[in-house]
């Protein structure tokens, strides 16, 4: 039973046009939930705690709910300012993505990379996710869906895994609160792209649902201001009733995708190669896309390729239960 409020302050660090919210949970054993990039610890996250009295180097838990870039490349900034003395945690899925820089080109060149054929534009996009990552760590904790975190005290976040977003991303939970640090694993409509970041739609769909009906959280957290269906950019920090409507919007939303890319996608695939948008063009041209998916990030291409991959995981299934069936008879 938690006696005490807990105070959490969001810290939204901000590099180009982008911003991603880092949350500190006050508590016996100070915690960051996520970190921005590598200049966001020194550019937003020590003078926003300066203002509430907080020293950087207090914070005894750096928590990444998973392994984006603008996620996790301040970790090692924030470490360091710790004395080396805060413990980094990370999804288990997802660690690789912290130890070893090459992880992240192995992931940018599997999703959006693969769309984009020339290769300068590619070599610009690698300098700019390693310059972000601050330098590579050893976590301290790998976790897994179940695991606690104890903040001392009576403080304590239990891990739920969320994936589809990225394929490992978690989220931590403030318990006897039910505070859900949900980051990007919840996107509504996207994000100033207008579209939602989503690696495999499979997961994000039942991560969604989970929160929905099993978590059912009182307070959201996410890492980005999400828009609505009306286009309007909402406040990254969702109370009471609204968690449940940003959570349906996400639903709607991902129904919404699946259905354009199952009319869209023969097969899986279109035969048609747009000039900026590759095989998806079609569908761009149907909702009004205009986003340049040659700047970084891209949600287009990232968001396209998952649905394309569960449309094409669906026919192959769909193929081999009729064999099935065609070798019974």
């Amino acid at each position: 039973m938690i006696t005490n409020p807990v105070r959490v302050i969001p810290i939204e660090c901000k590099f180009g046009p982008i911003a991603a919210f880092a949350y500190y949970v006050d508590a016996p054993e100070p915690a960051i939930i996520d970190t921005g990039v590598s200049i966001s610890a020194s550019q937003d996250i020590e003078p926003t705690l300066a203002q509430h009295g907080i020293r950087i180097e207090d914070i005894r838990w750096i928590l990444l709910t998973h392994g984006h870039v603008d996620h996790l490349g301040g970790a090692y900034a924030v470490w360091e300012k710790t004395g080396r003395n805060a413990k980094v945690v990370i999804p288990k899925k997802e660690a690789r993505l912290l130890r070893d820089k090459n992880e992240q080109i192995v992931d940018y060149k599997s999703l959006q990379g693969k769309y984009i054929t020339d290769s300068a534009i590619q070599e610009k996009h690698i300098s700019m996710l390693t310059t972000d990552i601050g330098g590579i760590i050893e976590p301290d904790l790998e976790v897994v869906d179940g695991d606690s975190i104890h903040l001392g005290g009576d403080i304590t976040l239990s891990v739920i895994e969320t994936p589809g977003h990225s394929i490992g991303s978690v989220t931590f939970v403030l318990e006897g609160f039910d505070w859900a640090f949900a980051a990007d694993a919840v996107q509504m409509y996207g994000g100033l792209s207008g579209m939602p970041t989503i690696e495999n739609s499979r997961l994000y769909r039942k991560s969604i649902k989970r929160l929905l009906e099993e978590v059912r959280p009182k307070r959201l957290f996410l890492g980005h201001p999400f828009r609505n269906k009306d286009g309007h950019l909402q406040n990254a920090q969702v109370e009471c009733k609204k968690v449940a409507e940003v959570l349906k919007a996400s639903l709607d939303m991902d129904t919404k995708l699946k259905d354009l890319v199952k009319r869209h996608l023969i097969n899986g695939r279109h035969a048609e190669q747009h000039e900026l948008y590759g095989p998806f063009g079609s569908i761009a041209d149907e909702i009004g896309y205009t986003g340049d998916p040659r700047h970084l990030p891209c949600a287009f291409f990232v968001t396209m390729n998952g649905y394309q991959e569960e449309l094409i995981g669906t026919e192959i299934k769909r193929e081999e239960e009729n064999r099935n069936d065609s070798e019974k008879v």
